[in-house]
């Protein structure tokens, strides 16, 4: 790594989620298997429309939890050009989002509505980048700070509606 990066890796899915994932892609490929039975082998048009109805609803839904429980987000901001790259990995497979900025003014962590800690990226022009979700304050804390401390940027609590601090880090 060179020093004008910053990388940031999730790490590995947990066992359970994989297992859930690989039922999930499991049940959409079976529906794709039902349908083409149904409509091109044992030809039996009421029954393929039905499973092509199946196939939208709950294959849908099987598609998108396989991905929630299989895709990992890495990041790598590139200090030199101010560009922030999100890659988004599932199996073998990789998608890039890049994202370019002027410049970085402040690290932000706080509460949502569903009492998860998350982590912004404040840049010029009031603009932000989500980062992470986190189950406790001290997880999100801790990686705003060391995400803040390597970027030479404010960092603020936002944790209480309404009291936003800005954190002292020195005291930290």
């Amino acid at each position: 790594m060179r020093e004008n990066e910053i990388s940031i890796f999730t790490g590995k899915r947990a066992w359970y989620e994989l297992l859930l994932a690989s039922v999930f892609f499991g049940a959409f490929i079976y529906m794709i298997v039902l349908f083409v039975y149904f409509a091109f082998i044992e030809v039996s048009v009421k029954i393929a429309i039905r499973a092509f109805a199946t196939f939208l609803v709950f294959g849908t839904y099987c598609l998108v939890y396989g991905f929630k429980f299989s895709a990992t987000k890495n990041m790598l901001i590139n200090l030199q050009t101010n560009t922030l790259i999100s890659r988004y990995i599932i199996g073998p497979f990789s998608y890039d989002v890049k994202l370019k900025v002027t410049e970085f003014e402040y690290v932000s962590f706080f509460e949502d509505r569903y009492g998860e800690f998350g982590t912004n990226l404040w840049y010029v022009k009031n603009k932000h980048y989500k980062m992470y979700s986190f189950e406790d304050k001290e997880s999100a804390f801790q990686f705003s700070l060391n995400l803040s401390n390597k970027l030479n940027i404010d960092l603020l609590d936002a944790t209480e509606k309404g009291n936003f601090k800005w954190v002292e880090k020195e005291k930290v």
